[in-house]
């Protein structure tokens, strides 16, 4: 029995984010106001760990979002979205999230890039992944 293409990202491992690693978590852009220009609005969200398909973050509790949620983010200034795969319920002001990222070539750079960090060798883990791919 093989494996379904659909489940390879949960034998990507997690990396526990051991350098300070942030999230603006439903990004969005709002008005400031009539005739004023438009603002950037987004919840902060800390990644807890992270591989190079997802992430677990924390966002405040009043931050409410469904399994199957489609939501805007940007890590290190790159735009992009993920889809909500597991929420649980909160826990004091804290709320924890299980994201997968959608495909997007930049912000996959981005998260390799990080990735590498924390692990120390970004260079060979981009080649491993490359040849996964």
């Amino acid at each position: 029995m093989g494996i379904a293409a659909n489940h390879i990202d949960r034998l990507l491992p997690r990396h526990e984010a051991t350098i300070n690693l942030d999230l603006d978590w439903n990004v969005r852009t709002g008005r400031a106001g009539f005739m004023r220009a438009r603002e950037e609005l987004y919840d902060r969200a800390s990644i807890i760990d992270i591989s190079l398909e997802g992430a677990r973050i924390a966002v405040d509790a009043n931050v409410v979002h469904q399994v199957g949620d489609h939501v805007a983010v940007r890590f290190r200034g790159i735009d992009g979205e993920a889809v909500v795969r597991h929420a649980d319920e909160p826990n004091g002001h804290r709320r924890t999230y299980g994201i997968r990222f959608l495909p997007n070539l930049t912000l996959s750079d981005a998260i390799n890039d990080a990735v590498g960090e924390i692990r120390g060798d970004s260079a060979a883990l981009r080649q491993a992944w490359q040849r996964q791919n």
